[in-house]
């Protein structure tokens, strides 16, 4: 965020005005285990809204969203305002019509930050020996057989 903060252009002083609220708030230090109710990039959150708008989105980053998708860039308002709550949270903001708006984080339903990826099966070795298979070879078939076939057909 400190990135988009430098270098994004503003869309309008409220946008801005709520990336820089988002910027000074508390982050987690690299090392800590995010909590499993945050709202991160790449979390799938259900949302409400002030104009009663309840929606399932996943947060990402600009770029990598298709129109219409289940994604909801961190650009957008509702992307950045979800972006750091905890299930329960809201946040209001003013909107650049003048009016003030506000989400609530219902809930997160994936993050992939806050999944104990499963240990793997330890696999057994295995080693290559060259020629191991040659009994078992086989000779591929053509149209006629196996062989070699009268070759490249006249088509």
């Amino acid at each position: 965020m400190d990135r988009m903060l430098r270098e994004w252009p503003s869309l309008t002083p409220e946008w801005l005005a709520l990336l820089k609220r988002k910027v000074s708030a508390g982050r987690l230090p690299l090392e800590a285990r995010a909590p499993a109710d945050l709202a991160m990039i790449d979390a799938r959150v259900s949302f409400r809204c002030a104009s009663g708008l309840t929606d399932t989105r996943s947060l990402c980053l600009p770029g990598t969203y298709a129109p219409g998708s289940a994604f909801l860039p961190i650009t957008t308002f509702y992307g950045l305002a979800l972006l750091g709550l905890r299930e329960g949270q809201s946040m209001a903001f003013d909107r650049p019509e003048g009016r003030r708006d506000w989400i609530v984080l219902e809930k997160v339903l994936y993050q992939p930050a806050g999944v104990d990826a499963a240990p793997l099966a330890p696999k057994r070795p295995f080693k290559l020996i060259a020629g191991g298979l040659v009994e078992r070879a086989f000779t591929a078939a053509n149209e006629n057989g196996p062989g070699r076939g009268p070759g490249p057909s006249a088509a």
